[in-house]
């Protein structure tokens, strides 16, 4: 079975065992649950211990949910988490009466819950419908509001407002001759709907790009009383401003509110400089694209200095779920193409390993390519064996980072590509991420296992792989790939880090697993079990 067989059986073995531990759980059978949530060890004991237990939770009926019991017993933790504490919802009852209060956008209400958590919860009601007796109401809207015409204080959404004629931009001052244009548009209003019609309704990406130019359009109007087309670039040098201090506040802030509501405002308050630059990214690229639809003569924004938002926060760097799945996904698509040479193939997988291998472990650049086959250490745990990798972090302290089964293999996989023997047969000195062998022919063996990449050339290999993706994502998100641009190896640290805490790690687990500078001296007060410890980062390569 090649490579991508053998990752899509783990994957299915995998999915299996988390039903299966799911099920224990929910007919409170402790010790079935813990052997599907412990890795496969394939020992003749472990293999005993699962037949018996599949006999035992085959032999038992599915558990069935009562409409009062709590959301927390059958929903993902993290979503039924947020439920309480943002709403007090807490049983099943509570939940469907939320969601048909609300209707098909429901999920909107509940910061931090997304539309696929959503979609889960909502086919969970789906399948127990009889069972439950409850029924969702997903085609309910909010009441329908006419549009607005423009007035000394009328801010109101882009689907509710209609600019006045003499601002609809029919004769703006930046646009191109009319003859020319490539677009179904005779003003502004129909030009912004046409570029937002290019992005999926109800996708983040939809909702973000539709905020942008709401506020941008709004602004032009009740500010600068011009059209978006007759905008130049003071103007949009003023629109930078203006996003640091939204005013006249009265206007333009409120509290966060039903797009249908009289109340709702476009802002919540000043911009972050992250945010402010985003704005103007996002609309910058609106207006390259009208220009290249020959709407508009000319972009405002591409006279802007570069400078304005100050330094970007050290928060920033980091990548979205939705974001580090596109680049592990383009990097397998790279990894995959039949159609590339097989030693470019095997420079796509190394850099499909390093992602992984740094994301999975949290280790900095140096100790990304100090990390050797011999400080990989195997020991036995309460619930079988646990790979560690020893690592000499910051100001010489040494920590253990737990190493996932399926890394195990990943680095394995790298060996081969080398032409190297596996993890236990390897030299100890050799390189957990190193130089390709075909490209060390003529080396001896013993040199060749090795030969490592330098700080610099692991770090450059990385900074190329993230302007490829930009280029491939920046024709449909060009935030997403500016974003990507930026990009380091420090960001997957940073990545690793936000996404640990984000599915529920406890924040002593992801300190002591990043060495943080702090360490040496707060380490003997915080008692991490290593097995939790393990099980904790284990659950990060489970995606």
């Amino acid at each position: 079975m090649d490579d991508a067989g053998t990752a899509e059986t783990r994957r299915t073995v995998m999915a299996l065992s988390r039903t299966l531990a799911r099920k224990a759980e929910l007919l409170n059978l402790t010790a079935d649950a813990a052997i599907w949530q412990q890795p496969c060890t394939g020992s003749a004991e472990w293999i005993d211990k699962a037949l018996k237990s599949l006999d035992r939770l085959k032999s038992k009926p599915a558990p069935l949910p009562h409409p009062n019991e709590a959301c927390s017993r059958w929903l993902p933790a993290a979503a039924a988490a947020r439920l309480a504490q943002t709403e007090n919802i807490h049983s099943l009852t509570q939940l469907a009466d939320f969601i048909n209060r609300h209707g098909q956008r429901w999920w909107s209400q509940i910061p931090r819950l997304g539309q696929t958590s959503a979609t889960e919860i909502q086919a969970f009601f789906a399948d127990y419908a009889e069972v439950l007796g409850l029924s969702l109401d997903l085609a309910r809207k909010p009441p329908a509001r006419p549009p607005v015409t423009v007035g000394s204080s009328d801010i109101a959404p882009i689907e509710r407002f209609r600019p006045p004629e003499h601002l609809s931009g029919q004769s703006g001052s930046n646009r191109a001759p009319v003859a020319r244009c490539l677009l179904d548009a005779g003003n502004d209003f129909e030009a912004i709907l046409a570029w937002l019609s290019l992005y999926d309704a109800g996708t983040p990406t939809h909702r973000t790009y539709r905020k942008e130019i709401e506020r941008f359009l709004l602004w032009a109007i009740f500010e600068r009383g011009k059209a978006i087309s007759s905008l130049t670039t003071p103007d949009c040098a003023e629109f930078r401003r203006f996003l640091e201090d939204p005013q006249p506040a009265e206007r333009w802030i409120g509290p966060s509110g039903q797009r249908w509501s009289p109340q709702w405002k476009p802002f919540k308050g000043p911009l972050k400089p992250s945010s402010a630059r985003q704005a103007e990214i996002i609309l910058s690229a609106c207006c390259d694209w009208l220009v290249g639809q020959r709407y508009l003569d000319s972009n405002p924004f591409a006279g802007l200095s570069k400078r304005g938002y100050g330094r970007r926060q050290g928060t920033d760097r980091l990548l979205s779920p939705p974001l580090w799945d596109y680049l592990i996904g383009f990097a397998e698509r790279q990894a995959n193409n039949s159609a590339t040479p097989d030693n470019k193939r095997a420079d796509h997988r190394r850099t499909l390993f390093i992602l992984r291998f740094a994301y999975l472990t949290g280790l900095r650049l140096h100790e990304l390519t100090k990390a050797r086959i011999g400080d990989l250490e195997r020991l036995t745990g309460y619930d079988g064996d646990q790979w560690w990798l020893n690592v000499v972090g910051k100001g010489k302290v040494h920590r253990q980072v737990p190493i996932a089964p399926q890394l195990i293999d990943e680095i394995n996989a790298h060996l081969r590509d080398r032409q190297l023997k596996p993890i236990g047969y390897a030299a100890p000195n050799t390189p957990i991420v190193g130089k390709l062998r075909n490209r060390l022919r003529d080396a001896p063996d013993d040199a060749q296992s090795a030969v490592f990449l330098s700080e610099s050339a692991l770090y450059q290999k990385l900074k190329a792989f993230f302007e490829a993706a930009a280029d491939d994502i920046g024709p449909t998100d060009p935030v997403a790939a500016d974003k990507i641009r930026r990009a380091s190896t420090h960001w997957l640290r940073h990545t690793h880090g936000s996404h640990a805490v984000y599915k529920g790690v406890p924040l002593e687990i992801v300190r002591d697993n990043l060495g943080h500078k702090n360490i040496a001296t707060t380490s003997i007060y915080v008692h991490s079990d290593k097995d939790s410890r393990y099980k904790a980062i284990l659950g990060m390569s489970g995606d």
